[in-house]
């Protein structure tokens, strides 16, 4: 999946390059992006679940912790159809999510993190600057588990599944006085890895070349 994201991203920054003489024009279609800025998924339901099942195996009372969000990024590859319709593809992924369950001198940490490919269609408002878009995502979501003791890792274990799933979002760009375009927005990835209710939010903010 990495190595599909980069051929493809590499094509398309390279027709974006290749398509004129000159740099970026106002009548090139083709255009990249990169963003940057916070994922955050709700674990806090299978978080207490686990922290509860583990309490009852064990027969004493297990704290459990959760981060709400992490930082993700992601690189886009563009082509204008209209004035108002566009067509991208990007690569995206997260930092880890962390789930935390402690007992006194030992602690069990789960930690989620999601990457993969996404297409999706953007549709541009007029001239007022906002923007939707809808697609899907090819994706994967990967879980790393570590078992530590007294401050020390005695066990860790991985899997990752992956899958598809649908995107939506939306959100606002602006361009300035010297061409720069700058946009903010809020993507939503459903089903990461095809796991169901394995949602991502994505806020972002970037820059448009």
């Amino acid at each position: 999946l990495n190595a599909l994201a980069i051929v493809a991203i590499t094509l398309i920054l390279g027709n974006s390059l290749t398509a004129s003489a000159d740099s970026h024009s106002a009548d090139d279609p083709i255009y990249f992006a990169v963003s940057g800025g916070l994922s955050f998924a709700d674990v806090s339901k299978t978080a207490n679940a686990n922290g509860q099942a583990l309490a009852n195996a064990l027969g004493q009372t297990v704290s459990v912790k959760y981060d709400k969000a992490t930082w993700a990024g992601r690189l886009t590859g563009g082509y204008e159809v209209s004035e108002s319709v566009n067509l991208e593809v990007g690569y995206f992924m997260t930092g880890d999510i962390d789930i935390t369950y402690s007992i006194p001198g030992a602690s069990i940490t789960e930690a989620y993190s999601a990457s993969g490919i996404d297409f999706a269609l953007k549709y541009d408002f007029d001239d007022s600057g906002l923007f939707a878009k809808v697609g899907m995502h090819n994706s994967d979501l990967s879980g790393k588990a570590t078992v530590k003791l007294n401050g020390s890792t005695v066990a860790s274990a991985a899997a990752s599944s992956s899958g598809t799933g649908t995107l939506i979002g939306g959100g606002f760009e602006s361009t300035a006085s010297n061409g720069d375009v700058t946009f903010w927005g809020y993507d939503l990835y459903m089903d990461i890895g095809n796991v169901a209710d394995a949602n991502f939010g994505y806020l972002y903010y970037g820059f448009r070349f």
